[in-house]
């Protein structure tokens, strides 16, 4: 299995007022992932997780077909952290 390491997805689209967090919260407490999601003032969500990329992979498989809202484009970055989550949470 993959060590674990840090990631940044960004989410475009209409992806704020639509319940979006509470479902990637769900979905990455199903998958058992570390991490949190919050909303960008740009109109972005950003999820930054501490995970294997093989669960991210999964992670990205389920985003695509989220019913709320519109993901118009996913971008995946790695991401310099040091926080090793002990969960999954949605931040405000």
């Amino acid at each position: 299995m993959s060590e674990r390491k840090y990631f940044c997805i960004h989410l475009s689209g209409l992806v704020q007022g639509v319940g979006m967090r509470y479902f990637i919260n769900s979905i990455a407490q199903k998958i058992g992932m570390r991490g949190y999601v919050k909303n960008l003032p740009d109109g972005r969500v950003e999820c930054i997780i501490y995970e294997t990329p093989q669960k991210l992979e999964h992670f990205i498989t389920v985003l695509n077909k989220n019913p709320h809202g519109r993901i118009d484009e996913i971008m995946v970055k790695d991401y310099p952290g040091v926080d090793k989550f002990k969960d999954f949470t949605i931040r405000f």
